[in-house]
């Protein structure tokens, strides 16, 4: 995986329209058109991510209160993200190359999902660039390596994850902000369930994402990832909370819920969107389990010596029944 930063377009300038979204994927595709296909797969696909990667960017402002751009701005950087200005299509291309980098991450290290879960977490960008949503089976651009190798079982391999696998996590909430603001300003119901439908898919690789990126022993987390992310490294309570992409996908979200269409707000798409809402805030409660948050405390809770009683994953649980219920969920997160 590569050490610069990945670029990824600040929420400002991301697409919330249809009309937006098509045409920075037909601008995608038209850069994609002319390449050439290698003999050798992995050869293809560092191509594909060359010629994907733009030379050049503006740099994002800050846009927000200091503060809390100064806390985006630290997880941010620990994470190995630029935030950028520019055209709409920056947004598709960023999320290309992070399927990319853990596509060449599994190629090098395998991951405990199945065959299946390997497709739809490499394939989303994939699905949106070429329009295809339902049963996505992992057929565009970037594939997952078909054989399996042992996982991670050092810390270097566990910490090119650990950052390739939030990376990607990062882009797929991107992509949940722009299909939600799509569906915001669709005119008909059926183009609002259309984007719903894309929701759903980017909800359901964001989970895989998140899983991927703890794919690997605990102890490799307690000895290599976790010093990493106390102070020297980083301030004090380093957090989820610090996600930039995971606040503005709220505001879309909440944007959302005040104007769904009653033919969608009572449909089948939008019980699907719920259920994948659910599923991918329990795979934040999942990692916090695989990590020791069953029995400890969080960075976050730990730096305020919080002594509630109450442990990580458990206040992981609360933060995502929360997010659920404000979000117009129905039902408690998992």
């Amino acid at each position: 995986m590569t050490t610069k930063p990945l670029p990824l377009l600040h929420a400002r300038d991301l697409p919330t329209t249809g009309d937006e979204l098509w045409s920075a994927t037909s601008a995608v595709n038209a850069l994609v058109a002319e390449l050439d296909a290698s003999p050798s797969a992995t050869d293809s696909v560092r191509r594909l991510r060359q010629v994907l990667t733009p030379d050049h960017y503006d740099t994002a402002g800050p846009h927000e209160t200091p503060s809390l751009e100064e806390a985006f701005s630290e997880h941010d950087t620990f994470f190995g993200v630029a935030r950028a200005h520019g055209p709409a299509d920056l947004f598709l291309r960023a999320l290309l190359v992070a399927e990319i980098d853990t596509a060449l991450d599994l190629a090098r290290t395998a991951s405990s999902l199945s065959p299946a879960e390997r497709s739809a977490l490499v394939g989303a960008g994939s699905a949106l660039l070429s329009r295809r949503r339902a049963h996505h089976r992992g057929t565009g651009l970037v594939r997952p390596p078909e054989g399996l190798v042992a996982p991670p079982a050092d810390e270097h391999t566990a910490q090119l994850r650990w950052t390739s696998g939030h990376r990607l996590f990062f882009a797929h909430l991107q992509a949940i902000t722009v299909t939600c603001g799509c569906a915001v300003n669709a005119r008909t119901a059926a183009e609002q369930a259309a984007y719903l439908d894309y929701t759903v898919l980017f909800c359901t690789s964001a989970a895989l994402a998140m899983r991927h990126a703890a794919d690997f022993a605990p102890e490799l987390y307690v000895r290599s990832i976790r010093p990493t992310m106390t102070p020297p490294h980083v301030g004090s309570g380093f957090s989820g909370l610090q996600t930039r992409d995971h606040h503005y996908l709220v505001q879309s979200l909440d944007s959302l819920g005040t104007r769904l269409l009653p033919a969608v707000a009572g449909g089948v798409t939008y019980r699907k969107f719920e259920d994948a809402l659910e599923r991918l805030y329990a795979a934040h409660v999942h990692v916090c389990r695989r990590f020791g948050g069953d029995t400890n405390v969080s960075l976050r809770m730990e730096a305020s010596k919080e002594d509630s009683g109450t442990t990580g994953a458990e206040r992981a649980r609360q933060y995502a029944g929360l997010r659920i219920r404000k979000l117009g969920g129905r039902r408690s997160a998992a």
